[in-house]
């Protein structure tokens, strides 16, 4: 579970105004300058030399060579043309001072973080006393600046650098100093300071109890601090932006990350759950290398699951002498054996300890990876320097040859090493040091340096190249002449390493079965070898045998069965491969041969014979004629001779070979090969005459125009020229070739002839001339020739010799000839091992109607159904051999078989037409329905309109075709639909529909998800953030780009009030244009935001009546008018004097027309309760009066008339007919509700005669003005009042709308009070009838819920 409570803390007005400043700030850019220094001493002799510095990105910049010229003085010198970096407020930088002058100086830095051109103390981050302080002469300081935080304003920016001889205060970036010193400035680009926002990982878990749990910000900067807390943990790490902890406890825990920057804050609060482990650990590590030099460390980190916290660690040397020990987490060793290390975890938590876990051969310690050049020198190291012999320091030697200075490197299972160069030099002098590089174990790998090697020539062109060996090994050699030598290389190599993987040993021998005491010859074979391998042969379980060597011969002399190993061991594995070998005597001779490493050797070369035999332990050679020698130790009776032949010619082989155990002669063998070698050794062509007319000026060799040898030669030097060492061209089999000799002058005629020694026999004879002009006048002599075939040939390097005569004078290949010149060069006659290719026209099964004769169903004709070419040779079609076995009369399945072979003797691989010879031949009729075009729409629906095929045998096909090819209605295109339909003779018939499907619709350009309208106004509020939401959209292909052109207000700016009509348009990937292309939407910028009235009152105010009233002024804020700029206006007037609710509406506008109101409601109530006035009443017994009589009422707003039908009696005890002290209580309550206070009047009631009436009586009252029924409308119970001024009674009746009566009552007159329930009749209108004295009177009362 994981819960996320954010506190931010954010400094909005400030982001405002940096907002302003990016918006702003490129105004009036250079207008302002920096402002200007001035050291008053100017520098001489006091400078500084160099300065450089790095952001925390690694971007660096550097000065060098830096003086009192190219930098200020008397006043600041600007030393860059741009921003050189990107800098961040917050941010620490890395900046070195190089000072090579007279004296030590002190080092100001400043960096104009506001953009003011000032520069102040609070930018000022390098002072006299701190980072640099003094700079001592010839020295070089580095150090960490932190760049200011407080002002900073994005841009670019200046950093000043000042020296000085003197002290300065940090408030001196500006301004004259009377100092020594140079002045430089530095353009920078200050980066928008970004709050930061705290964020991290919690680990996915399970999380256990006192593990260590780390927790990763995500959101990291090089400026940023971080601080942790951890809710009831052991803190390990609380600071950085890795924070570790363990919990003691199980449950959820809060982790907090603060993050700070220049002065902002976040903070962000996560849960973890912490758990207990249910069982033991699962031990795993990772080593942080897995080589390391001997004597250095390397760390081991704990991968082991299951909330593991404590740890037993063990790493054991090679040899074992060594076991190093810890209980750290991640322990740091040191690896002080050279090989392979054993490394082992066991790992424990609550459970218990998890199974311990061992990794062989895991960490590799190998030797110092600094090298020199020098024999017998190999490195394993995955990386490492190499130096030439001269060190780090020195020069190369004179003298050094390849035998001595060579290096291989050899890391375990390199799959790529790359290497270059950190220094490269080589003595120009006469180019003789070379340096080279083979992508191999030694100098038979592929070169990667150019022929001749890097030399003093051309060594800047591999200063900076990386030279990448895949071979799993890199061969370096070096070697110098006695002139000249320079600083020579600094070479660095890494490796790139495959997957730790065991060999695959393997062995190769002849012959499994054989005879006894003969040599066997074991060639290792061992593949996916990773690094260098080790051999050790082993024989029925004994090893050593074979001195650890790739080839391993061993005779047995016992007959029986042999298990042969061989062990491959390298230096990451180890793999065994075994064989059986059976050896016996023979009683017959078995097989032998042997074959010779040069046919065709120069006199003076040596021969290797090989001899191959399963059976022979003796041999015995006998070679004719007898002018050889028997050389490198061996001897007539060595199984495999080597020899030098002293006499050229043909030299005829006999070997005798059998078996000791067996018996010489029962298994004695004779071998005789006839002019088996031929020593080849050339005559030197002699002339009586030289002549520099009939001599040879040039000779060249072209194929098809290209030149292939040529050479340009002195004339009436020498009779014979020997070019075979500097020319040796390759010639194929059969191919053509144009042979050219040139002289320069024709005062003479001459004759020319060229011979090539195609049998490489030593002797040039007239089948092997390839030029032979007879007597010419010209300059120029030249044929075209065509190399025989191998089988007429001898492949191997022969010579070309080309002679010229005087006029028809004999010209013979071994002269002498009167007058000329003869001309050797090399040639060698090779097999380009490419066979020729025969190409079949038409398909590789045809069908054929069977005929009467044979052959007339189907031939095969030269390029018509068939070709053939050769690489080399060009078209040999008219050579192709067709063997088969058609037979047109019989129905069946039959072979055309083509092959051929080129001059070299290369067979083409076999190419074979199958033809069918069938009864019937003719394919079924197949029809489409429908057009064979169709045009679909994107995304509509293709409708298959099907075909119908017919066949004249097999009648209707229909059902039998077979449609091939999908059409894609989503996706544009060209579609075919195949049908194909075959009869019972498979013969068939194919028709195809192309279906196109097309996008013709116009795509359209929405504004949140509606179509823009041309020339529609979209307002934005000023200051708001802007969104372009217009995009494109095909209903087809989706999403569309749109291109958007801004008006003549450039684009949308929601800092300033500005209509910007921007125009679109779009085009779909198909290329229709929108309907809405070039639509255009303005954007109107402006307040769109009312006014805010307030009231200051509350908003209904309550006024008594009859007081004066003013009204309370408002109040009125606007988010962008200033109050000034806003109009207010009043409507709506008050009648203090008269009650009623009053309205006063407030209407406010803005400068951008922006309106709002407010309504003030004013309600004039009358809250003063009426006052009622009477007084004390005499009356005879038996004598009626008018409960009214003497009452007025008195009241501040309504008058005695409007009242007084208002005054209700609200009781009385007064009984008429006897004498005594009564009362009435009466009350009124005016129309606004004010009630009065009940008045209670007395009444005295006395018997005549010695009574009197004191009231006022009213003779002409109504009966409805004595009687009173209320409340109205009713819920259910209503109270009937009566005043009477007689005593005669009260009848009552009530009826409902419809006129039926449903109550009736009586009463007696004179004065009362009754309560009638009327709800018990239901919810209505009811009438109710009150009659007294003949006098009538109707009450309507409503009874509801």
């Amino acid at each position: 579970m994981t819960m996320k409570i954010r506190l931010k803390k954010r400094a909005f007005g400030a982001q405002i105004v940096a907002l302003l400043v990016m918006i702003c700030g490129s105004f009036g850019k250079g207008e302002a300058q920096i402002c200007t220094a001035n050291n008053s001493s100017n520098c001489t002799l006091m400078w500084l030399s160099g300065v450089s510095f790095k952001n925390s990105a690694g971007s660096t910049a550097t000065y060098s060579g830096l003086n009192c010229a190219n930098t200020g003085g008397l006043s600041p010198k600007l030393m860059t043309s741009g921003a050189v970096m990107d800098i961040t407020p917050g941010e620490v930088m890395s900046m070195t001072i190089e000072n090579t002058c007279t004296y030590a100086l002190y080092v100001g830095v400043w960096i104009d973080m506001d953009g003011d051109n000032n520069f102040t103390a609070a930018e000022c981050i390098s002072t006299v006393a701190a980072p640099f302080a003094q700079v001592a002469v010839n020295s070089t300081k580095t150090a960490n600046l932190t760049v200011p935080c407080a002002g900073s304003k994005p841009g670019v920016r200046i950093m000043r650098v000042r020296a000085s001889y003197y002290t300065f205060t940090p408030s001196q970036g500006c301004g004259t100093i009377a100092t020594y010193g140079n002045i430089m400035d530095f353009e920078v680009n200050v980066k928008a300071v970004s709050p930061p926002s705290a964020d991290f990982a919690v680990p996915t878990g399970p999380n256990f109890i006192k593990t260590p749990i780390g927790f990763n910000s995500t959101t990291t900067s090089a400026a940023y601090n971080q601080k942790w807390s951890f809710q009831s943990a052991t803190s390990i790490i609380n600071t950085g932006a890795k924070g570790r902890a363990s919990w003691p406890n199980t449950g959820y825990f809060n982790v907090k990350l603060v993050q700070q920057f220049c002065g902002m804050s976040d903070s962000i609060i996560k849960t973890v759950k912490i758990d207990k482990p249910t069982v033991a650990p699962t031990a795993d590590f990772l080593a942080a290398s897995n080589q390391v030099e001997v004597f250095y460390t390397t760390q081991l980190f704990d991968l082991s699951t299951n909330g593991a916290y404590k740890w037993n660690w063990t790493a054991t040397s090679p040899s074992g002498a060594i076991v190093y020990t810890s209980t750290a987490q991640n322990p740091v060793f040191s690896f002080d054996e050279l090989g392979w290390w054993t490394i082992c975890l066991t790992s424990t938590n609550d459970i218990g300890p998890s199974t311990k876990v061992c990794k062989s051969s895991y960490i590799q310690a190998v030797p110092p990876g600094e090298f020199y050049l020098g024999p017998n020198k190999i490195a394993s190291n995955q990386g490492g320097i190499l130096y030439d012999n001269g060190g780090k320091g020195g020069n190369y030697g004179n003298g050094r040859k390849t035998a001595i200075d060579y290096f291989q490197i050899f890391p375990c299972g390199a799959k790529e090493i790359r290497l270059k160069f950190k220094q490269l030099k080589l003595s120009l002098g006469d180019g003789g040091d070379r340096l080279r590089i083979y992508d191999g174990q030694d100098a038979s790998g592929k070169e990667m340096t150019p022929a001749g090697g890097i030399t003093g020539v051309n060594f800047t062109m591999f200063s900076s190249t990386v030279f990448k060996a895949l071979s799993g090994s890199m061969y370096i050699t070096f070697e110098s002449n006695t002139a000249n030598n320079d600083s020579g290389f600094i070479a660095t190599w890494d490796s790139e390493l495959l997957p730790v993987a065991n060999p695959k040993s393997g062995y190769n021998v002849d012959y499994t079965t054989i005879a006894n005491g003969t040599n066997l010859d074991f060639v290792a074979n061992v593949k996916d070898a990773q690094g260098q391998v080790e051999y050790d042969w082993m024989i029925d379980g004994t090893s050593g045998y074979g001195a650890k060597a790739k080839v391993f011969t061993n005779a047995f002399y016992t007959d029986g069965t042999y298990q042969v190993c061989l062990i491959a061991k390298v230096c990451n594995g180890v793999d065994t491969f075994c064989r059986k070998i059976t050896v016996n005597t023979p009683t017959d001779p078995g097989f032998v041969d042997f074959t010779a490493s040069n046919l065709r050797p120069k006199v003076g070369e040596v021969v290797s014979i090989k001899t191959k035999t399963d059976y022979a332990s003796n041999f015995e050679w006998s070679i004719y004629p007898a002018t050889y020698s028997f050389v490198g130790g061996t001897t007539i009776n060595s199984r495999n001779p080597q020899l030098l032949f002293s006499v050229g010619g043909a030299y005829t082989f006999t070997l005798r070979a059998w078996n000791t155990p067996g018996g010489r002669a029962a298994t004695e063998k004779k071998i005789i090969k006839t002019k088996y070698v031929i020593a080849v050794k050339y005559c030197t062509p002699v002339t009586d005459m030289l002549s520099s007319d009939v001599a040879i000026s040039k000779v060249e060799l072209l194929q098809d125009n290209v030149s292939i040898l040529e050479n340009t030669s002195e004339v009436g030097v020498s009779a014979y020229s020997d070019f075979t060492d500097q020319f040796n061209d390759e010639l194929s089999y059969g191919s053509f070739y144009t042979v050219i000799a040139t002289r320069r002058t024709n005062a003479n005629n001459a004759n020319f002839k060229a011979w090539i020694d195609y049998n490489i026999d030593g002797t040039f004879t007239d089948d092997e001339l390839v030029l032979n002009t007879g007597s010419i006048a010209g300059t120029k002599a030249s044929n075209k020739f065509r190399v025989p075939d191998l089988k007429d040939c001898f492949e191997g390097v022969t010579r070309m010799r080309v002679a010229v005569s005087y006029g028809s004078f004999s010209n013979t290949s071994c002269g002498v000839n009167v007058v000329g010149e003869f001309e050797d060069y090399g040639i060698t006659l090779a097999n380009d091992k490419r066979p020729p290719v025969i190409t079949l026209v038409g398909n590789d099964v045809v069908r054929v109607e069977r005929t009467s004769n044979a052959t007339a169903c189907w031939s095969e004709a030269a390029y018509k159904t068939y070709s053939a070419a050769d690489p080399t040779e060009g078209d040999l079609t008219t050579k192709v051999l067709i063997t088969s076995d058609l037979d047109c009369t019989t129905p069946g399945t039959y072979a055309m078989n083509f092959g051929v072979t080129d001059a070299a003797g290369n067979p083409s691989a076999q190419v074979t037409r199958t033809v069918i010879v069938v009864l019937d031949k003719t394919p079924p009729t197949l029809t489409l329905l429908g057009s064979d075009t169709v045009t679909v729409e994107q995304c509509g629906v293709y409708a298959e309109q099907g075909a119908v095929a017919t066949d004249l045998v097999d009648g209707n096909l229909t059902s039998s075709i077979k449609l091939n090819g999908k059409v894609n209605t989503s996706l544009v295109g060209s579609y075919t639909v195949t049908y194909d339909v075959m009869d019972a003779q498979r013969n068939a018939s194919t028709k195809t529909r192309t279906v196109k499907v097309v996008d013709t619709k116009k795509p359209g350009i929405f504004n949140y998800g509606k179509r823009i309208v041309d020339n529609d106004i979209i307002n934005i509020q000023l200051g708001s953030l802007f969104v372009d939401a217009v995009n494109g959209f095909d209903t087809c292909n989706g999403s569309i780009s749109v291109n958007k052109v801004p008006g003549y207000n450039g684009m949308v700016n929601t800092l300033v009030r500005a209509t910007y009509p921007v125009t679109y348009f779009a085009k779909d990937i198909h290329g229709n244009n929108s309907v809405e292309d070039g639509f255009t939407v303005n954007y109107r910028v402006d307040d769109y935001i009312a006014p805010e009235i307030t009231l200051n009152t509350p908003d209904t105010v309550v006024h008594d009546v009859n007081n004066s009233y003013s009204s309370q002024n408002v109040s009125v804020r606007d988010n962008y008018s200033i109050t000034s700029k806003i109009s207010i206006e009043k409507t709506g007037k008050v009648n203090p004097f008269t009650l009623g609710l009053y309205v006063e509406t407030y209407t406010a506008t803005d400068e951008s027309g922006n309106v709002s109101k407010r309504s003030r409601f004013v309600k004039v109530v009358d809250r003063i309760a009426p006052t009622l006035i009477t007084t004390s009443v005499n009356v005879c017994s038996g004598t009626p009066f008018w409960a009214m009589s003497d009452v007025a009422v008195e009241d501040n707003y309504y008058g005695n008339d409007e009242l007084m039908p208002l005054v209700k009696v609200l009781s009385h005890n007064i009984n008429i007919w006897r004498a005594g002290m009564y009362y009435i209580n009466y009350q009124v309550v005016d129309p606004s509700g004010n009630r009065s206070q009940v008045v209670l009047r007395p009444v005295r009631v006395m018997y005549p005669p010695d009574c009197t009436n004191s009231f006022l009586a009213k003779e002409d009252l109504t009966l409805a003005e004595q009687v009173m029924v209320y409340p109205n409308p009713t819920t259910g119970l209503v109270t009937f009042d009566f005043a009477l001024n007689n005593a005669s009674p009260v009848h009552v009746e009530i009826t409902n709308m419809v006129g039926s009566k449903v109550a009736e009552y009586n009463f007696n007159g004179g004065f009362g009070s009754q309560e009638i329930d009327l709800g018990k009749f239901g919810q209505g209108t009811y009438l109710i009838n009150i009659r007294n004295n003949n006098e009538v009177t109707t009450k309507k009362i409503i009874v509801a819920n």
